[in-house]
């Protein structure tokens, strides 16, 4: 063979190289090569897990009417979700503080759903205040665990979260509806602040009756529904101002009684809350997804 068709020949199998093997090893590569089924699936990035809060561990054989002798307070609104609950949410967004929310159970339909996200990606807490607003005394032990729990299912079924606080309507109750309440995971929740908001005295008086009346580890009940809580909703950035100007903290009520707030991993079924482990409470406990 003459060196012109060794040279020749040579050119070929380089071309052939270039044009059948070169690609294939390419293709290999982005795949992730070949394995004994055909070719292995590109590897995807792993995304870093997220946790939701589920609820708290809460505790106490007896209603709690404030939290401890520190220089902290709690709001809790009753009466919701109802039609003015997205704006006390955007003026607790706005003001950089959270809420407890006591919630009618028939009254949590899938109209608020987005509503409680919001809250509970915002740090606000989730409350029991019955499926129907009762007077729980007046009920058999049969028809207040029903109240409560029927509550429960409600916000569990739209959030993926089970409310660990509980408030009585009228603040009625007796030591058979807070053992019926503890037998749930619900620590049942009064007040010793209370400005009669859903009286509408007016925003003036509703802000100085919280003020006058606040101390340190007080539980502030006012009202986000049952009735129109303008009032309400524009005396409170006056009373955020005044007790922060006192020196006071504003906690969620779980925070306030020392309950620790319970998160699960998740990546698909996060309810858009799911946060980074990083971003926990530090006395966060973290269960297994179920």
């Amino acid at each position: 063979m003459t060196k012109r068709k060794i040279s020749i020949l040579l050119v070929s199998l380089i071309l052939l190289f270039a044009v059948v093997v070169l690609p294939s090893m390419s293709q290999g590569a982005n795949t992730g090569g070949t394995g004994p089924n055909g070719p292995s699936p590109a590897p995807s990035p792993t995304s870093a897990t997220l946790y939701r809060i589920v609820g708290c561990k809460s505790f106490g054989n007896s209603a709690y009417f404030n939290g401890p002798d520190h220089k902290e307070v709690a709001f809790g609104f009753d009466d919701g979700p109802w039609f003015d609950t997205l704006d006390f949410v955007k003026m607790l967004e706005a003001n950089h503080v959270q809420a407890t929310f006591f919630m009618i159970g028939d009254q949590v339909t899938s109209s608020y759903q987005q509503v409680l996200k919001r809250e509970l990606l915002d740090g606000d807490v989730l409350g029991d205040h019955t499926y129907t607003h009762p007077d729980l005394t007046t009920l058999t032990s049969s028809g207040v665990y029903n109240e409560l729990n029927q509550q429960m299912q409600a916000v569990r079924s739209l959030t993926g979260y089970t409310p660990c606080v509980f408030r009585p309507p009228y603040g009625a109750y007796n030591q058979s509806v807070v053992s019926i309440a503890r037998s749930l995971g619900l620590a049942t929740v009064l007040w010793n602040v209370d400005p009669s908001d859903y009286l509408q005295p007016g925003t003036t008086v509703i802000a100085s009756r919280v003020l006058s009346q606040v101390q340190p580890g007080s539980i502030i009940i006012s009202h986000d529904g049952g009735g129109p809580r303008a009032q309400t909703l524009a005396a409170y950035p006056t009373i955020i101002q005044g007790l922060k100007a006192k020196g006071y903290k504003i906690v969620t009520i779980p925070q306030l009684l020392g309950f620790r707030p319970i998160y699960i991993p998740c990546i698909k079924l996060c309810y858009g809350i799911g946060i980074p482990r990083s971003q926990l409470p530090k006395n966060a406990i973290i269960n297994k997804a179920p």
